[in-house]
């Protein structure tokens, strides 16, 4: 009856030990980029919302601090999402498109190191007005290949004369496309 403690002390630390416990919302080392896609008949909306990892915070922070202050100017925020912007294509029934920034809000570095500091930026494209019928979207992500990890959804149109019809997207989620089409009602 003497070994009954020993296993005891065995059984909770191969419970305690033996399987694995998360509770972050993403990985540390990876920078997530989630994007969304609004589809109106003449514009299309990208919003972004950039989580870089608590471990790889610092490098991305050093990318956006380029005086090493330890604060983020507003020049160097302007120059980090145009830099952003850069990577990213868009385009419609085999058009580009150029992005615009529409505005942008960058979290704390104390944010950032901890793994919830989000980069937010809003860009959009006018379009010619989508005449009625079928229509593609595709558009790719290509910033910080190295360390990022992919999201992108369309959003559910607010026109009711315009029907996603179909979604894909490459194993990366850095790729995307999209079949619309636009209803005369």
């Amino acid at each position: 009856m003497r070994a009954r403690p020993y296993y005891l002390l065995l059984f909770i630390t191969v419970v305690g030990f033996g399987f694995p416990h998360s509770t972050e919302a993403h990985r540390l080392d990876e920078y997530l980029q989630a994007t969304r896609i609004s589809i109106e008949l003449d514009r299309i909306g990208v919003e972004m919302s950039l989580t870089p990892g608590a471990a790889v915070a610092d490098n991305v922070f050093g990318g956006i601090d380029r005086d090493h202050s330890g604060t983020i100017s507003p020049a160097e925020a302007a120059a980090y999402v145009g830099l952003v912007i850069t990577s990213l294509t868009l385009s419609i029934d085999g058009r580009s498109c150029v992005l615009t920034l529409d505005g942008y809000s960058f979290p704390q570095l104390a944010d950032m190191r901890n793994g919830v500091g989000i980069i937010r930026l809003r860009a959009s494209t006018k379009i010619p007005q989508s005449s009625i019928g079928p229509h593609r979207l595709a558009f790719a992500n290509t910033y910080r290949s190295d360390i990022g990890v992919y999201l992108i959804n369309a959003l559910m149109p607010t026109d009711g004369r315009i029907r996603i019809t179909g979604q894909s997207r490459d194993t990366l989620q850095n790729e995307f496309k999209m079949a619309y089409k636009v209803n005369d009602r």
